[in-house]
């Protein structure tokens, strides 16, 4: 007779190996399913391979999520605390760095992606590669899992599919169908956490240059989102964690023809640009610029100002429209963004399955008893620092705990 399963996990990155982990710990019979030839391949490319697993300070603050309720609960459930004591026991310890980030001690994510399969073979949970799932359905209280035109049945589901980001490693979007099928709402999938395209040639020959920069979007004359950290300019527009940060209220502006703004001087609570010629207005402009920016950088703001780099304050030479030129392009500077570089280059998908239909911070759905997600195929993003890898862990610690409640 053909075995059956208390759980089946579909889908083995993140999410879908840190709750094999945990339910077959609570003594679930586990089968995990991946389509790829390996599991955890998106994993081995978090933090630049370095694998930021975590936060020292965890907070629904730190996400955008359509329900704010369940991802507090959930959060609760497994704190940053949680993760580092996890790592430790299964052999990799992390590191905390000076901006609150863990990352895997030795530097390899590998060694992160080790750790999660060993606590969950340690458990007994059978893991299947090249296993892709083309079918879900209900019956007779469980499920039935059609694998490579082959059928397993189990009592429970959990989908840890991820989103559409990085579709390389296998997250191709199949979760949201799969959710579709028992007639769940999905809210839009869109790129987040991904690079900008620049619209104009003015910034591209920067590329390699990166500075502190605050960026601000802007839509109907009002400012709605703003960060700050390092900006990086590309061969194609701009990256760093401040555009990769920009880009998800990016998109969602797009529509409204929402436009970005960079301050080059973040942290400088002096308003304008005066502060720049005040001790040194005997110099030239692009003296004074360069002394605090890249002078690469500087000549390509002067150049956009529409300023003569050798005029001096001092000497009276700089009018006042060239002043507010200068205080617009340093302050202010329109940044052309015409696009994302997409999923191919996202680090997450913002939207997904809808927490609304979800049993709280259980996270099985309301619709089809015994069906549950986690991780990145809901609709929970956030931002830079660890915090989309803890809400993998958090989530799937969070729904292999229910899924073993239910069987008890």
């Amino acid at each position: 007779m053909k075995e059956s399963w208390d759980l089946i996990i579909v889908g083995a990155g993140a999410a879908g190996l840190m709750a094999a982990a945990e339910a077959s710990r609570l003594k679930l019979k586990v089968l995990v399913l991946e389509g790829q030839k390996d599991p955890g391949l998106k994993l081995l490319m978090c933090g630049g391979g370095r694998c930021n697993a975590t936060n020292v300070k965890v907070t629904d603050k730190d996400y955008s999520a359509g329900c704010a309720h369940t991802l507090r609960h959930v959060l609760k459930h497994f704190s940053s605390e949680d993760a580092v004591r996890f790592f430790e026991q299964w052999g990799a310890p992390l590191a905390l760095q000076e901006d609150g980030c863990y990352f895997s001690a030795d530097g390899n994510a590998r060694t992160v992606l080790k750790a999660l399969l060993s606590a969950a073979a340690a458990g007994g949970a059978r893991l299947r590669t090249e296993a892709r799932v083309t079918a879900i359905t209900a019956q007779d209280g469980g499920f039935n899992v059609v694998v490579n035109e082959d059928c397993e049945t189990t009592r429970r589901v959990l989908i840890t599919t991820g989103g559409r980001s990085y579709p390389a490693t296998g997250s191709d979007g199949s979760g949201y169908g799969f959710a579709e099928c028992f007639g769940h709402r999905i809210i839009a999938p869109r790129p987040a956490l991904t690079p900008l395209l620049a619209g104009a040639e003015t910034f591209t020959s920067l590329s390699g240059i990166v500075v502190p920069a605050g960026l601000s979007l802007w839509a109907a004359g009002k400012k709605e989102h703003s960060v700050k950290g390092p900006l990086l300019f590309t061969h194609h527009g701009f990256s760093g964690p401040v555009a990769l940060e920009m880009s998800r209220a990016w998109v969602d502006a797009r529509a409204r023809q929402g436009a970005v703004r960079v301050d080059f001087f973040p942290d400088e609570r002096r308003e304008g640009a005066e502060f720049l010629f005040q001790d040194e207005a005997q110099k030239s402009l692009k003296t004074c610029l360069a002394a605090r920016l890249p002078e690469r950088l500087a000549v390509a703001l002067l150049h956009a100002a529409g300023v003569d780099g050798l005029k001096r304050p001092g000497k009276s030479e700089v009018s006042r429209s060239d002043r507010r030129a200068l205080e617009r392009v340093l302050r202010a500077c329109p940044l052309p963004v015409k696009d994302t570089m997409g999923y191919a280059k996202a680090e997450i998908t913002a939207g997904g399955v809808d927490l609304k239909e979800l049993k709280g911070a259980a996270l099985e759905s309301r619709l089809q008893a015994g069906l549950y997600f986690a991780g990145e195929v809901l609709d929970v993003d956030g931002r830079i620092g660890g915090f989309n890898l803890h809400w993998a862990w958090a989530s799937a610690a969070a729904a292999a705990r229910a899924a073993a409640a239910a069987k008890a």
